[in-house]
């Protein structure tokens, strides 16, 4: 079962509650599952470049306390909490983590904590939102640090990516990498920009994968993929399937590799289109 935080989606019901309203919330979902004989939550901690947790670098999340920065009270750690909860009922915990989205709403209020406001030379704009951009060493060995704090302080069960690595296409607007491109291109040739990319992201994934298994041998490393890797019509070897997007076409994201490479412990496609 996902628990998204994200836009208060699922938990908490709204952001700046209390915090003993927060805990009867969450132990409430986690009941439910316990009673339904779920085995596993992935649980939504880094929703984006915010955290759900006690963090050296990522701000307090402002879907938790109302205010990006803004610690919860009594020292309450939300991902300390559900991993004891879940492990008491004999689940799974899974920190769920978005590694490139740093402003989901334009509107948002980013704390000086913030990756983008420490670090505005990382990140991009696209379609009205801010992201890090994957094509810059630098932002890559950050979300490694990401990862590998939380892996190092928690007892959790896995590390788990959902779908967003470059991000969806937004009409007539091309994502905009030409700086790093140009800085960090290599031997790849304007012709080859989206083979850079996706080697920008098997890079990612494989040092992490390297990173957690170093750090704790046990704990999992998931992806939840958009459901179609690439259609039939694309490459022989794709899915009987007509998506309109597709994980290595435009997201650059090539799911199968890191399959056959042993970088991901499992892969759970989001089947929705």
């Amino acid at each position: 079962m996902w628990i998204a935080t994200v836009n208060n989606i699922d938990w908490p019901s709204k952001a700046g509650a209390s915090v003993d309203v927060q805990k009867k919330e969450l132990t409430k979902i986690l009941d439910l599952l316990d009673e339904m004989n779920f085995n596993a939550v992935i649980f939504q901690v880094r929703p984006a470049a915010d955290a759900f947790y006690q963090s050296e670098t990522e701000p307090w999340s402002a879907y938790l306390t109302g205010a990006q920065g803004k610690a919860p009270n009594g020292n309450f750690d939300p991902l300390a909490f559900v991993t004891e909860e879940c492990h008491r009922r004999g689940m799974e915990l899974h920190a769920w983590m978005n590694p490139f989205r740093v402003q989901q709403n334009a509107n948002d209020v980013l704390s000086e904590k913030n990756v983008g406001k420490r670090h505005p030379e990382w990140t991009v704009t696209y379609g009205g939102k801010l992201y890090l951009d994957p094509g810059i060493p630098s932002v890559r060995d950050y979300i490694n640090n990401v990862v590998s704090e939380v892996v190092r302080k928690y007892d959790i069960d896995a590390i788990h990516f959902d779908d967003y690595f470059y991000p969806y296409p937004v009409a007539n607007e091309a994502f905009p990498d030409s700086n790093s491109f140009k800085l960090y291109r290599g031997s790849y040739t304007d012709s080859l920009r989206n083979d850079w990319r996706r080697n920008n992201v098997d890079q990612i994934i494989e040092s992490l994968n390297t990173t957690i298994k170093a750090i704790k041998p046990t704990v999992k490393f998931g992806v939840s993929p958009f459901g179609v890797w690439r259609n039939s019509n694309e490459d022989p070897a794709g899915s009987a399937t007509t998506g309109g997007t597709s994980n290595y076409n435009q997201l650059y994201a090539n799911v199968i590799k890191w399959q056959q490479n042993g970088w991901v412990d499992y892969l759970i496609p989001q089947i929705y289109w």
